[in-house]
């Protein structure tokens, strides 16, 4: 049984010695070609940014500041139906996991009487947290310097984005549910609104910086990245959140979707450093997301004197 086992172990480490010699190989006739330089720059951009700890960042940040907006809406709608109702209804969790979590989760009258009017107003202030996490990877993805305190109007025209942009999904979802065309047209309209969303995002929080060309192509691809995500999340997500709620209750419920938000921020910023990546080529791609010279990448879209009526520059 030994020996049978070293045999195996021996045929493997053979194997992985001869992939990484082809790989090699086709690496040193890749290097230097228009596809070999993106690669190699794609490679370089998303080990400076350190993905990893950045994504984290920004699923955490949605957590804590999102989150709770969301949960104080759906309390200040003119329906009262439950936080946990509503959460069943929008990922397909069954009625004996939302029997378990009747008891974790609050109602819609408790969050009205307990936050009211300013209180959605103190959430919706603090929650410019995450867009203060979105331009710290913005401005350290496109290397563009950091704006001055006195724009932090631009936090909450972020959050607004994304906040409109959720309920006009959610919106999508209900009218659409039972049409027989309804998951193609969905589709649709969830990437014609992430890329409005997200290629109005980076441009606000750089304070129009980076040309709109060059923004546009990266919010195709981050739409493109969220909408395939958000088909995989309505197989992935129900099992995992009826298994983890059964398991550990709402604790299953906070980890499940905490790693689920890593998973989604981790496509944003991945979708970004490819974009910088193509805008910066020097090749025909380049020319087609940025325009015709690698400068047109970092050309003001506004004029100084319309950023100094807005706040943006001294």
């Amino acid at each position: 049984m030994t020996s049978r086992s070293d045999r195996w172990k021996l045929r493997a480490l053979r194997l992985a010695a001869r992939l990484k010699i082809r790989a090699q190989r086709v690496w040193a006739g890749m290097r230097g070609t228009p596809l070999g330089t993106l690669i190699d720059r794609i490679v370089t951009g998303t080990t400076a940014i350190e993905p990893f700890d950045r994504a984290m960042t920004l699923a955490a940040q949605a957590f804590t500041s999102v989150v709770p907006i969301m949960i104080v809406v759906t309390a200040l709608r003119p329906h009262k139906d439950s936080f946990a109702s509503t959460l069943g209804d929008a990922i397909g969790l069954t009625d004996d996991v939302l029997a378990t979590l009747a008891g974790s989760l609050p109602d819609s009258a408790t969050v009205t009487s307990s936050v009211g009017f300013f209180g959605f107003l103190v959430a919706f202030f603090s929650a410019t947290a995450y867009s203060r996490a979105l331009e710290r990877m913005y401005l350290k993805i496109w290397r563009v310097p950091k704006p001055p305190l006195r724009t932090a109007w631009r936090w909450i025209a972020t959050i607004a984005a994304v906040m409109v942009a959720i309920a006009l999904l959610a919106l999508t979802q209900n009218i659409l549910a039972d049409r027989p065309a309804g998951t193609a047209l969905e589709v649709a309209i969830r990437l014609g609104i992430w890329f409005v969303v997200w290629t109005y995002v980076p441009w606000v929080l750089m304070r129009a910086t980076i040309s709109l060309r060059a923004l546009a192509f990266t919010g195709a691809l981050t739409s493109i990245a969220l909408t395939a995500l958000a088909g995989v999340g309505r197989i992935y997500l129900p099992i995992v959140l009826t298994t983890g709620a059964e398991e550990f209750g709402v604790l299953g419920l906070v980890f499940t979707y905490i790693s689920w938000l890593f998973v989604l921020s981790f496509g944003i910023v991945l979708a970004t450093v490819v974009g910088r990546a193509c805008a910066q080529d020097e090749g025909v791609l380049g020319r087609l997301v940025r325009g015709p010279s690698p400068e047109d990448a970092n050309v003001p879209n506004l004029s100084a004197d319309a950023w100094r009526r807005w706040g943006g520059i001294s």
